[in-house]
């Protein structure tokens, strides 16, 4: 789904008259009767769907309660996951976290000074300030594989140690390392080259509503949630976790960059389908949960 289409459908389904979508859009005459007649179907599966969706978020705390839940796939002895999504390219590797040390900023002062940061300086990233925060909120520091169980120990708490996150680099501020979209090995400690096609980047800006941030950025940190991972062992509960994960995430990324002399905003206003698409994931066994971007003060 692009901005268009999801522009067109954002106010028709909240009511809009065709004039006023017209105005709100900018689409031509031409334009939005193409538009009305190929999305009729999905207009029609939306306002089906409205009633179920006005009450989804009760409804998923309510029925995610332990009290209705089933045996996992991990009791049952299903198969278990992998712990690290299988990515193939170019790898690119990152200086080593044992040599990383930037200043003296205490936990305290880092906690204090903390703000999200939308507009940035432009001065970039070093792959030391890059290799540092994806240590802080994306690295492995211990991985365990055996028939039963598969888990990475991490700088980021999780439940049960699932850590269903993957995180892709948007990398557009960072000397020595080109633009492009990585894919971040958390236990190898290395990016593997997605594209380095700027029209990844320009839908992944496009996708994010085009939020300036995300244009001026020295590096914006895209992750994708794989649920199984935590589903296997918690059920339709491990859902939940899912978004506190990403919370844990998210917090270490923001005092990261303060460590750095710089700073990050926390993304949620993304359009999901778009996310997806931009770096292939399909959305249901893997999708964009969280984004951050991040720069220099």
């Amino acid at each position: 789904m692009d901005i268009t289409t999801f522009n067109y459908l954002y106010h028709k389904t909240r009511g809009y008259s065709r004039e006023d979508i017209i105005k709100e859009t900018g689409l031509a005459e031409d334009e939005l009767s193409l538009l009305e007649s190929a999305l009729a179907p999905m207009l029609e599966e939306i306002e089906n769907q409205r009633p179920r969706a006005e009450s989804i978020g009760s409804e998923f705390v309510r029925l995610s309660r332990y009290i209705y839940e089933q045996k996992s796939d991990q009791e049952c002895g299903l198969t278990r996951p992998d712990a690290i999504a299988p990515r193939s390219g170019e790898m690119y590797p990152l200086p080593a976290v044992g040599k990383l040390s930037f200043g003296d900023l205490s936990l305290q002062e880092a906690i204090g000074q903390r703000r999200s940061l939308r507009k940035y300086s432009g001065i970039p990233f070093s792959l030391e300030e890059l290799s540092f925060v994806l240590w802080c909120s994306s690295w492995a520091r211990d991985f365990r594989s055996n028939d039963r169980m598969e888990i990475t120990m991490r700088n980021v708490p999780s439940a049960g140690s699932r850590h269903p996150l993957e995180t892709f680099v948007d990398a557009r501020r960072v000397v020595g390392l080109k633009p492009g979209v990585y894919y971040y090995h958390p236990i190898k400690h290395c990016l593997i080259l997605m594209s380095e096609d700027p029209h990844m980047q320009d839908s992944i800006f496009e996708a994010c509503f085009r939020q300036e941030m995300v244009n001026t950025a020295a590096v914006n940190l895209i992750l994708s949630a794989v649920p199984y991972r935590t589903v296997w062992r918690y059920g339709q509960r491990g859902y939940r976790y899912l978004y506190l994960d990403a919370g844990h995430v998210g917090q270490n990324v923001h005092l990261a960059a303060e460590a750095i002399g710089g700073g990050a905003c926390m993304i949620g206003a993304y359009l999901d389908e778009a996310m997806n698409e931009a770096l292939g994931l399909d959305g249901q066994s893997e999708f964009v949960i969280y984004i951050s971007s991040l720069g220099k003060k």
